[in-house]
Formats: structure tokens, sequence, C-alpha cells
């Protein structure tokens, strides 16, 4: 793994198409938990596919290491949001199969694989990164609506719509074109959480909530390379750092070898 502290690489351990980075954020947190530690995967997505996994179809729901395991993924990350039910909060499509139809009008972000012509296998849509939710459907098979942007395609930090600290989950991109996931357990508000993300050395382009608290989670199972990050703070909802196991996930993007 590489341990950053903002830009300045200290250790390593990668291969060319997987490569995990740990980086000590800046500021410290408001509450005296956590030790300040992003964690960020990036996949060359000629070597990796991204795929959507729900109970409705995949199911039942599970915690993200169960989700890698059963379906032999080599991750997994929250796919946004999602109601007692499990029904995604917003519009979520799976290799061309709805699978859930809401489209909230506040949430501004979305994301998109499996093209259906010659163009990027991955991309995101929303404020700050062109085309909106209606453009990503017609390119993409597989499409996520996601509640806001972080830091948007030209590496800004985005005005998020929360003041809580949460841990995070996050899903997007970086300038090489990569697909990174992030996750951070130290509780953050969300807009100080995006303008320590947007620092030009981290290079990531176009970053998507995916969910925070408890169930924030990213696992990495790539042979010698394994990831195992699960949130915990949520402020008015479970304010600890106690979390030691993960919780069970409806729904997941999952990350395949090709």
């Amino acid at each position: 793994m590489i341990l950053i502290a903002i830009g300045i690489p200290t250790s390593s351990a990668q291969d060319e198409a997987l490569v995990v980075e740990r980086v000590r954020l800046p500021r410290a947190p408001e509450v005296d938990v956590g030790d300040r530690i992003a964690t960020i995967v990036r996949f060359d997505l000629r070597r990796y596919a991204l795929r959507f996994l729900t109970e409705s179809h995949e199911g039942p729901r599970r915690p993200a290491p169960a989700w890698v395991r059963d379906h032999r993924l080599v991750g997994a990350i929250n796919a946004g949001m999602f109601l007692p039910s499990g029904r995604s909060c917003g519009y979520l499509r799976a290799r061309g199969e709805v699978r859930s139809d809401r489209r909230p009008a506040r949430f501004d972000a979305v994301i998109g694989f499996d093209p259906r012509a010659e163009r990027a296998p991955f991309a995101i849509g929303g404020t700050g990164c062109g085309f909106d939710l209606d453009g990503m459907t017609e390119r993409y098979d597989s499409v996520l609506q996601g509640v806001r942007m972080m830091v948007d395609c030209e590496g800004r930090p985005q005005r998020t719509w929360r003041t809580r600290r949460y841990s995070a989950a996050l899903l997007g991109a970086d300038r090489e074109g990569r697909a990174v996931m992030v996750h951070v357990r130290t509780p953050y508000r969300m807009q100080v959480l995006a303008e320590m993300l947007a620092a030009d050395a981290l290079g990531l382009r176009g970053l998507v909530y995916m969910e925070g608290g408890p169930e924030a989670s990213l696992v990495i199972d790539a042979g010698r390379t394994q990831v195992r990050e699960m949130g915990s703070w949520e402020d008015g909802f479970h304010e600890a750092d106690d979390v030691r196991e993960f919780w069970d996930l409806p729904n997941v993007v999952g990350v395949e070898a090709r």
C-alpha cells in the first residue's frame, strides 16, 4: 500500500492495475476519534469491470466481505443510499435492467458503466461533470443516481448537502481515467472532507457520495492486496467509533477481473 501525507508517498505495495493508497488527511476531526486516514483504491478498467449487485436479484443482503466472497469479486463498495426495503434511494439500472426507477430531483450526481457504444468504460455525470441522468442512461447500461457530488470533474470541491459528521464511502474517477473507491472512517463534515479530497496531489476527478456512518464499507480481496474498511460514526445515529463488524448491505458496486 501507499501511505501519503497529502502527496508524499512513504510506502507501497501495488500492481499496475490496482493501487491502494493510505492518505493522512491534513485536518483533525472535530470529534476526538479516528486516524484521519483516507483509503483510496484505483482500478485500471482495462483489467477490471464494475458491476451492480442488489438484494432484489442477487440477495439476500449481507456485509461487503460476503458479497465479495459469494460472487467471486475483487472488491465492493456501497451502491448508494437505500430505503428500509433495500431499494436504492435514487435511480439504479444494472446492465439494462431498471432496479429502482426513483429519480429524486435533489440528487445531483450520477455514475455509469457498461457503455452502449464505443466510449469510456466508466463515466461520472451531474454537477460540474457534464451530462445529467438522462444523458447517462442514453450512453450506459449500468447507471446509479447518487445524492451528491463531492469533487467535480475539474477537481473542485462541491458544496455538500449535509453539515453533520460521518464516516464515508465514495466512488469516482481520477485524472488518469481509473475508477476510484474512497473510504474515510474518521468522521468529518462532508464539505470539509470534499475540500481535503480535492487536493491536486490526489488527482480525483468526479467523486460521488455513496454512503455514510456504520454502513460505509470498502473491501478488496486481490491476492496479497487486502482492504477491510468499515464506517462507524454518524451524528445523530451512532456517535461512537466502536463498530468492529461490517453491517449488512442490500446493494453494492462490485469489482470483477476481466
